[in-house]
């Protein structure tokens, strides 16, 4: 059993590693454009591996998933603070990654709490916000996959492909497989 602790635990340290060695080109374009220190991105780096470690335990809970991305989200907020502090107007490479990381973290924690509708919701919001349309339509399509009985979901679909993409015929299909849903469970 200690032989298979120790494999499993290596494991996760790999992944964790291979998690962090990717953030690296991210960190350094940060540091480059001077919107971070050098101890700044320590201090990152330090809180994002202990997050990493927590969310690839067998028992992490939804609060570490979602106190990893209230870290990331308050990190994109002060990249948008001192972007526009410094001049910057345009987004760059840095702004893109860290919504591919907030998303990331977000797949991740659907993965493990595949019935958490509240989580759908909460990553449903963070993309709309986003403006992150083709990001959306896979969301959708996984959350009403995972969660067919849900209601506000289905609903909430329909309103976005009705409101956001004027697609009336997609919103009304929707509402049609929403109906058939609960017969196909029984």
């Amino acid at each position: 059993e200690a032989h298979c602790n120790a494999r499993s635990a290596a494991a996760m340290a790999d992944r964790v590693r291979e998690v962090m060695e990717s953030m690296v080109p991210e960190l350094e374009d940060v540091q480059r454009r001077g919107l971070c220190s050098a101890s700044e991105v320590k201090a990152l780096v330090r809180r994002r591996e202990r997050f990493e470690y927590l969310v690839h335990r067998p028992r992490a809970t939804r609060d570490d998933f979602l106190r990893y991305l209230q870290l990331e989200m308050n990190f994109e907020a002060l990249l948008k603070c001192r972007r526009r502090r410094l001049g910057m107007t345009r987004q760059g490479p840095p702004d893109f990654a860290i919504r591919r990381r907030i998303h990331f973290i977000f797949s991740r924690a659907a993965r493990r709490f595949k019935g958490d509708e509240r989580l759908w919701m909460q990553w449903i919001d963070f993309a709309e916000r986003r403006k992150a349309d083709k990001r959306l339509e896979r969301i959708y399509g996984r959350a009403l996959a995972v969660l067919p009985h849900s209601v506000p979901l289905w609903t909430r679909a329909a309103a976005w492909e009705f409101e956001a993409r004027s697609n009336a015929s997609a919103a009304r299909r929707l509402l049609q497989r929403a109906l058939r849903a609960p017969m196909q469970a029984l």
